[in-house]
């Protein structure tokens, strides 16, 4: 056990680790957050989101936490939580079917856009700016797989209470309750003992807690620090989506079945940052992976829709409005000038009505048509 004392502009986090596969320093750093419900956040260095990270890293985060469900019985639902951890939900589904050739891994995604499909459940995650999350029946063909899953394996960047992952479970074992165990997996777990055996009594099920890192923090509050406004958002909230997403993540895929993409030429003698957008982050993340294994000096990260103040962790801040055309405020930070920016949209109406390529100088790619092998 060590106790680490982090000052950020809203307060000071006082954190205990219990545990590290990891060292802490590497996979976290600290910020503010633009909203007065929750003023601290804990910044992963190592899932391509705010902080750019070398894709080999991200893939190491994936695959350490893969070999801990590898094992558990099937089928396996694995669903990741939108929109941080679609990338990290992903690629432990995808680690975990190909490094151990099972067929029986099914991936979901959770997501706050609004299709067609029909609705297997919905939820709300209580700190978020943008609470509405919805879980999609998976296509026809997949159906049988998710109705029939004895393991349900939830995938968020870090787990502090439990809470809105146990709403996501329970919503579930309505639709499936042959349900026989559950893991709530992530690269920092802050829960107790007590917390997680309670989850597991509330879960009626035994819970596994697959982390890199677990741990107790604190967070004080700075009594001088003046509440941060939420940004303003207008949007449509009924507006569809179907004409203008690619991602088959959002209905489900069989993980295991990635094919890499073909790859576009880029010069090797200025580094590269591949930048995902939104939701859509795993394809972005394993173009990046595919360049850095040719050679090239890469760096992954995604835009997002959380606010957060510049100073801590976060260096700098670029504002923009979303490419799904609800004109919702998103960020994109401590984006590298220095590096060529390559900005990767699941939908080829995207890049013509999205000002981000054009104010950092980068290029537009449209690269999930070509990579829907799953």
């Amino acid at each position: 056990m060590r106790t680490v004392t982090i000052p950020i502009r809203a307060g000071r986090l006082t954190i205990q680790v219990r545990r590290e596969e990891l060292p802490l320093e590497d996979c976290v750093t600290y910020a503010t957050r633009q909203n007065p419900r929750r003023l601290y956040l804990f910044v992963s260095k190592v899932l391509g989101k705010h902080w750019p990270v070398r894709p080999s890293v991200m893939r190491d985060v994936h695959v350490r936490l893969a070999s801990q469900i590898a094992g558990l019985p099937g089928p396996v639902l694995v669903v990741g939580m939108a929109e941080t951890a679609t990338a990290l939900g992903r690629g432990v589904a995808e680690e975990t079917a190909s490094r151990s050739g099972r067929d029986d891994v099914l991936y979901l995604q959770t997501t706050r856009y609004l299709l067609s499909h029909h609705l297997a459940f919905g939820f709300d995650e209580c700190h978020s700016h943008a609470p509405d999350h919805a879980v999609y029946l998976p296509d026809p063909t997949l159906q049988p797989l998710f109705r029939a899953a004895r393991t349900l394996v939830l995938v968020d960047d870090e787990i502090t209470t439990g809470r809105t992952l146990v709403e996501l479970a329970r919503a579930y074992f309505r639709l499936n309750p042959r349900i026989e165990q559950v893991a709530l997996a992530c690269i920092t777990n802050w829960l107790s003992v007590a917390q997680r055996r309670s989850l597991a009594e509330t879960l009626e099920r035994p819970a596994l807690f697959p982390a890199l890192i677990e741990g107790d923090f604190a967070f004080e509050s700075n009594p001088e620090f003046p509440l941060p406004d939420l940004p303003a958002v207008v949007a449509e909230p009924n507006r569809r989506h179907d004409e203008i997403v690619a991602d088959p993540a959002r209905t489900g895929l069989i993980a295991g079945r990635w094919a890499v993409p073909r790859l576009p030429n880029l010069p090797h003698n200025r580094p590269l940052a591949v930048i995902g957008t939104g939701e859509y982050v795993y394809t972005p993340f394993r173009i990046a992976l595919a360049l850095e294994e040719r050679g090239h000096d890469v760096r992954f990260q995604s835009t997002t829709r959380s606010p957060i103040l510049v100073g801590d962790a976060i260096a700098s801040r670029r504002e923009f409005l979303d490419n799904y055309g609800d004109g919702i405020p998103n960020y994109l930070y401590n984006f590298d000038p220095r590096r060529l920016p390559i900005i990767c949209y699941e939908h080829p109406a995207m890049p013509a009505t999205h000002s981000l390529p054009d104010e950092i100088g980068g290029l537009a790619l449209v690269t999930e048509e070509p990579c829907r092998a799953s």
